[in-house]
């Protein structure tokens, strides 16, 4: 009987370590966060560790939706980790985070909505973003996590950081010798790329992009432009302000002296 209470009682303290140790938060290395947890807890690296964050945009458009996923390429799964997102390099979480495939979001001292995995020691899992509203600037991504196991395990940390960024035209004047629409840059893209282009005579132009079906999607109009250099930034978006899913578009510079068009793809 005393076998059985005590074979009961470690298996009761082995289980509570292990869902102790699966909640283990605010520990994302963010300013004000409780530091990182690998660093506190266990600080070994038995091997290089391969975990990554991507989906995380370079450059984000207020409000938008971003899908961010977490994974190890090669070696062992992820034990746990955690994240979160602050305005520059400051306490101020921005945006909101919620929970995605295998993953849950928390609330403690000194960190406010970060998110980790559902459940420890999993390969890969996402988390989706929406970015704040205008007018916050620069932010900040902090993760921290343990790849492998507690006795033979690898510590990583990752700091991504994001430029604020809408759709804008920049104009410089001048008196270009010859009418040209540029390839947009990046191509492929995610979240936003550049269109440039020059015109040698004044009046209405209109940059207008297609899907391969040649239904509109986006088109931007402006009245009496002047000769001069352009650098459209779109950020994938149609004119309701929707995402575009990804695919092969067209996008057509409309002016009184001929059109150009050249294609595009975004890859989500």
């Amino acid at each position: 009987m005393r076998k059985i209470i005590l074979l009961c009682l470690l298996c009761f303290i082995y289980t509570g370590i292990l869902l102790a140790n699966s909640h283990f938060t605010g520990f994302s290395g963010a300013p004000t966060s409780n530091g990182t947890c690998t660093s506190s807890c266990h600080d070994q690296n038995n091997f290089t560790p391969t975990c990554e964050v991507t989906g995380f945009p370079e450059i984000y458009l207020p409000g938008q939706q971003y899908t961010i996923t977490v994974r190890y390429n090669g070696g062992q799964a992820i034990d746990q980790f955690n994240c979160s997102i602050r305005s520059g390099f400051t306490s101020l979480a921005v945006g909101t985070i919620t929970a995605g495939e295998e993953t849950a979001t928390y609330n403690t001292t000194n960190e406010t909505n970060g998110v980790h995995w559902l459940s420890e020691v999993t390969d890969s899992g996402t988390f989706i973003w929406t970015a704040p509203e205008e007018g916050i600037g620069p932010v900040t991504l902090y993760w921290a996590g343990l790849q492998g196991t507690r006795a033979y395990g690898a510590d990583q940390q990752i700091v991504i950081n994001s430029t604020e960024q809408g759709n804008s035209v920049d104009f410089i004047p001048d008196l270009p010798a010859r009418f040209t629409l540029e390839q947009n840059y990046p191509n492929p893209f995610n979240n936003a790329t550049t269109i440039g282009f020059r015109i040698s005579r004044s009046g209405d132009i209109t940059l207008e992009i297609s899907n391969i079906l040649g239904q509109k999607v986006y088109s931007l109009s402006m009245p009496d432009a002047l000769t001069g250099q352009y650098k459209i930034y779109w950020n994938g978006v149609d004119n309701d302000n929707n995402s575009l899913p990804s695919g092969l578009y067209f996008y057509q510079l409309r002016t009184p002296e001929r059109n150009l068009t050249r294609k595009l793809a975004i890859i989500r």
